[in-house]
């Protein structure tokens, strides 16, 4: 079993989870950095840019696929030995698509680098918990999600910067010294005791009954939907902007920028309507999300609009994130939350595959750049029918057993997946890992 650490003193529970926050820019800026790449490594490779897109499609289901697989083949090993090894083959990933000489060699390297990504997010968020008190535990795991909120509104722009003045190779080997340098510190940080024991694989099976819940397997639609919407246009957004819009290629990264601005204002505005009604905040986060991307499909010969309904997409999106996980944490019993936010990083890495793709399929029918946001709005009405109907069967569950204390009043324990930068726990939202 694993056994926490004795916390440490104030300033080193600092350096702590600044080297924790550290290494989840790193990851976040790894994985998103590519959607600013696309169209300079689809003219280098010689491919289509639905064919480019794959990067984005493959990244996503290697996570998906991976992260239960190397859970159950490492969950005995020791904890630093294993962090350790994961953070070098994410180095090596990195490295190998920065020096890939064709397509099919740098889609190789996004997989490695997958699928180190998949197993490293649980480590940090368990280290993070043991760095601190139990009562504090919620602070920091925001404090660590607080990386993949950097990653959008800096670690993106800085690196579609960087792949336009120098290469889009530099943003990979930027991504692989960053990991290198976070290695040492973060490998120290962890517990050198083994992982879980035979009686946690029996524990493990036992869990297994959560996927049968009819409401987890809702809010995990929902999340999956929401995520192809949202990767629909975003996979695609430097041609959007550039090619259907009319912006300038120095204009991305600005507008990369105000989207990951909007991303941190709708993370804190979700967190909020949370707390007054977790199903009320799925929809209308949702319905936000449905908007702002048909919006944006119908305003792309208008620049100030196609801004506002950018920033206002970033927005939505990320007021989703705290609405659904906070929905999971509540209807998954307290020995089945961690296999249930498994399955949510599942479903939205899933989604983000479909997403890519389905981008990908309307570029390749020539239908035209913004029919992407088009499509993906229409994708996430399906994600607000599915929200509406079952915030309308809450009530009607609610109404038929009103001697039961709601189950949205709830408070969940902290969970290792959060997007939010707000403390509280049940803010704690998911990565776009």
């Amino acid at each position: 079993m694993h056994t926490p650490q004795t916390p440490p003193t104030e300033r080193g529970t600092t350096w702590a989870l600044t080297v924790l926050t550290l290494c989840s820019f790193t990851l976040g800026t790894g994985e998103i950095m590519i959607a600013g790449l696309l169209p300079d490594i689809a003219g280098d490779a010689g491919v289509s840019l639905s064919t480019a897109g794959l990067l984005v499609s493959s990244f996503a289901l290697t996570v998906v696929i991976g992260g239960p697989i190397l859970a159950l083949t490492t969950g005995r090993a020791r904890r630093r030995r294993l962090l350790t090894a994961l953070m070098v083959t994410y180095v090596l990933g990195n490295i190998v698509s920065a020096v890939a000489p064709s397509f099919w060699p740098l889609a190789t390297g996004r997989i490695i680098a997958a699928l180190a990504h998949s197993a490293l997010m649980p480590l940090f968020f368990g280290i993070a918990a043991d760095v601190v008190p139990p009562n504090k535990r919620g602070m920091a795991v925001a404090r660590v999600s607080l990386g993949f909120s950097l990653a959008m509104i800096a670690g993106l722009p800085i690196g579609t910067a960087l792949g336009q003045w120098l290469d889009w190779r530099a943003t990979f080997w930027a991504v692989a010294a960053l990991t290198l340098a976070a290695t040492v510190p973060v490998a120290a940080l962890a517990p050198d005791t083994p992982g879980i024991s035979a009686a946690d694989d029996q524990g493990r099976l036992r869990e297994l009954k959560v996927l049968g819940d009819r409401r987890v397997q809702i809010v995990t639609g929902i999340t999956a939907l929401g995520a192809a919407a949202s990767f629909t246009a975003y996979t695609y957004v430097t041609p959007l902007l550039t090619d259907s819009v009319g912006f300038s290629e120095s204009s991305v990264t600005v507008l990369l920028l105000l989207f990951g601005i909007g991303g941190t204002v709708g993370n804190l505005i979700g967190g909020r309507l949370t707390d007054r009604s977790v199903l009320g905040a799925v929809s209308l986060s949702v319905a936000a999300l449905a908007a702002s991307l048909l919006l944006l499909g119908a305003t792309t010969d208008v620049k100030v609009a196609a801004v506002a309904f950018l920033f206002l997409f970033g927005a939505a999106y990320y007021a989703v994130i705290p609405a659904v996980n906070t929905r999971l944490l509540n209807v998954a019993s307290q020995q089945a939350r961690t296999l249930a936010l498994t399955v949510q990083s599942s479903a939205f890495n899933l989604g983000t595959a479909v997403g890519g793709w389905l981008g990908g399929r309307v570029i390749a029918a020539d239908a035209g750049l913004r029919w992407l946001p088009v499509v993906g709005g229409l994708v996430a009405l399906i994600a607000l029918l599915l929200a509406v109907g079952e915030a309308a069967g809450e009530r009607r569950r609610t109404a038929a057993a009103p001697a039961e204390e709601p189950l949205e009043r709830s408070t969940p324990a902290p969970a290792p997946a959060s997007t939010s930068t707000s403390t509280s726990t049940e803010k704690a939202s998911e990565s776009p890992v």
